[in-house]
Order: C-alpha cells, then sequence, then structure tokens
C-alpha cells in the first residue's frame, strides 16, 4: 500500500496564493499571489526554472490561452497577460457591484472562460457565475452567491461544479458542452458540519471532486456518483486555497496556500503557510488546464 507523501516545493511563499493550474504541454505549475504584489508565478519542472509576471491590480484566476500566455480575471475584468508585455484588455462583465471581485476561474474544453464573483465584505450574495465565450462576450450562468468558488467539471464536461464559500455548499449543475449552458441545479455537498469552507477544487479521472476547505487545514475528496465524502487530508497549513493535479503522469495533487490571516505567532508554528504542497501516492491521477481559445 502506497503511503501519502505531503511535501512542499521549496519557492517562495505567498501572501494568499490562488489559481493553481496545471499546463500540461510546457510542464509547468502557474498559479497567482492576489494581493500583495500581485503576480503570475511560473513553476517550470522541465527546466527547475520559476519566474514571475507582475500586474497592476488584484489577480484571481488564471488559463493557459491558445495562442500563448495566459487569461487573467483581474481589476475587474479579463486580460490576455504576455511575458514582458503589458495586459491586454478583453472584456469586463456589465453592472457589476463595487464590492463584486472576480474570483475561481476555469476553461472548458471549448475554450470558455468560466469565472466566480463574490462580495469582498463576504455577506452580501452580490456574486455571480461569468462565462467569457471565444467570441469575448459575457454572460451570466448565474447569481446570487456571496463568494463564488470551486468550478470543476467532470471529466465528459457534462457536470458542472461551483461552490459557494460562506454557504458551506457545493452546487452540481448539468453542462452543455456544445453550448455552455447550464440547467438543473442542486446541492452536492454540504461542508457545514467539517472545519472549513470549500475553496478551491479539482476533478480526478474517476470524476470525485477534490476541495480544498479554507480554514479548515484539509482537502476532502466527494464521490460524484453518491456526494459522500470519501477521504480527508489534514494539512500543515491552516489556509488551503486551491488545488490542481499536475506532474509528469498527472497524478500529483499540488495545493496553493495563504498566510494572509495569520498573526506572527500561527506563522512560527505554521512555516508552509503561502507555499506550495505536493501531495503524492494519492492512487489518482487527475486532469490538466484547459485553455481559453478567443
Amino acid at each position: 500500500m502506497m503511503i501519502l507523501q505531503i511535501k512542499h516545493l521549496d519557492l517562495p511563499a505567498c501572501n494568499h496564493g490562488e489559481g493553481l493550474i496545471w499546463v500540461e504541454k510546457s510542464k509547468m505549475l502557474v498559479w497567482v499571489d492576489v494581493f500583495e504584489k500581485p503576480k503570475i508565478r511560473i513553476f517550470d519542472f522541465e527546466h527547475n526554472l520559476h519566474k514571475t509576471i507582475l500586474v497592476p491590480g488584484p489577480i484571481t484566476s488564471v488559463a493557459p490561452h491558445l495562442e500563448g500566455g495566459f487569461v487573467a480575471s483581474m481589476n475587474g475584468g479579463f486580460y490576455l497577460l504576455l511575458e514582458n508585455n503589458d495586459p491586454k484588455y478583453l472584456a469586463s462583465p456589465e453592472g457589476m457591484h463595487p464590492n463584486e471581485l472576480l474570483n475561481d476561474g476555469r476553461c472548458d474544453s471549448r475554450g470558455r472562460y468560466l469565472c466566480g464573483s463574490m462580495d469582498l465584505g463576504m455577506k452580501e450574495e452580490i456574486g455571480k457565475i461569468y462565462q467569457l465565450d471565444r467570441d469575448g462576450r459575457i454572460k451570466i450562468l448565474d447569481e446570487n452567491f456571496i463568494v463564488g468558488n470551486g468550478i470543476a467539471f467532470s471529466p465528459k464536461e457534462d457536470v458542472l461544479y461551483i461552490s459557494d464559500s460562506r454557504k458551506d455548499v457545493i452546487w452540481k449543475y448539468d453542462y452543455n458542452i456544445e453550448d455552455g449552458t447550464i440547467s438543473n441545479k442542486r446541492i452536492f455537498f454540504l461542508t457545514s458540519q467539517l472545519l472549513g469552507r470549500p475553496d478551491g477544487a479539482a476533478i480526478d479521472f474517476n470524476g470525485n471532486y477534490w476541495s480544498c476547505l479554507f480554514e479548515g487545514g484539509s482537502i476532502i475528496c466527494v464521490d460524484s456518483k453518491t456526494g459522500q465524502l470519501l477521504k480527508t487530508i489534514p494539512l500543515p497549513v491552516k489556509y488551503p486555497t486551491m488545488c490542481a493535479f499536475g506532474g509528469h503522469q498527472l497524478d500529483c495533487l499540488y495545493v496553493t496556500t495563504s498566510k494572509k490571516l495569520l498573526n506572527e505567532s500561527e506563522l512560527i508554528k505554521q512555516p508552509l503557510a503561502g507555499k506550495i504542497l505536493e501531495i503524492s501516492n494519492l492512487g489518482v491521477a487527475g486532469f490538466s488546464s484547459a485553455r481559453y481559445a478567443a
């Protein structure tokens, strides 16, 4: 029986790491540091190189662009980011609330970018699920979220998962990959009886849903068919934020973490806060990030 291993990448810590993806073509792990000196961070596994792309405002999620670089949710809109170039504005949702922040995002295999939004005060239901289509138009798929989060697709992309971190719920929708529409919203899993709130998520080859429990110091795996809790993995940090399968066999689960809310004594007790964790020997693999195709 394989013994679960949790390590960390020997890279500088983030203040608040988020938006983690694995880019299979270039064997790169990509994530963002949201608030403090906002930036995209990239680790190239093939060449053991770490680099950063500084950005002018809070950045919450990224997806690889089909023609190179990244599309990001940033400064209330979507931007194309290329290394050594200024961000290129693509589009913004109309009528965003002053306290609304774009948050977790992910592409489907047809090149659409889905992105949840949230209330900065974490109280009001002003969050939405936006879809940036390939033609640059933005649709609202659903609304009345406090913190729209945890976007993930089933292996066949016929199911869409979205969580609301402040409501302690993970939702499940039918997803039409042909036209990007959703239907049949229902509760998939409730985290109200667990420590922590559902944050970023990933899907494995079996279709099961892995969710970081922010403030709960763990990752959970939920059975996609039954909605039952399959596994809880305790972590050496209180604030895991996002997870993604990656590595050469796509069988490691990488996790971004945050130290933003920790005081000095907590930081001493959690030296890995802000680091990228690597969980191996899970016995399952996952999927790399899909690309935005304008």
